[in-house]
């Protein structure tokens, strides 16, 4: 687990609590940091592995032990993100990892 952080985008952009926000503009700027990080399928396969309860792990979000593509803000959805997936599905995600 160390050589993830030592090498993750997370360490590295020094903004590492933003990856266990509570807010979701926050957390869709964490996601936006792992889309190119070179250790996100590790990172990823380590939370699914050890059922990690909370953060941005992977570019996935992890909250209350389930797992989300996005956080929603409070209040009625803008009109462009009503369609967007919102609940990840750890088969899903599982896959995507044997799949890396």
């Amino acid at each position: 687990m160390n050589d993830i952080y030592r090498e993750g985008r997370c360490l590295s952009s020094g903004k590492s609590e933003m990856f266990f926000s509570e807010s979701p503009t926050e957390l869709a700027a964490a996601q936006a940091l792992c889309g190119d990080c070179r250790v996100r399928t590790r990172c990823l396969e380590y939370a699914l592995e050890n059922a990690v309860e909370w953060g941005v792990w992977g570019g996935v979000i992890f909250w209350d032990g389930e797992t989300f593509y996005r956080k929603r803000g409070r209040g009625r959805p803008k009109r462009s993100d009503m369609n967007l997936p919102l609940e990840a599905s750890i088969e899903d995600l599982q896959q995507q990892v044997r799949s890396a």
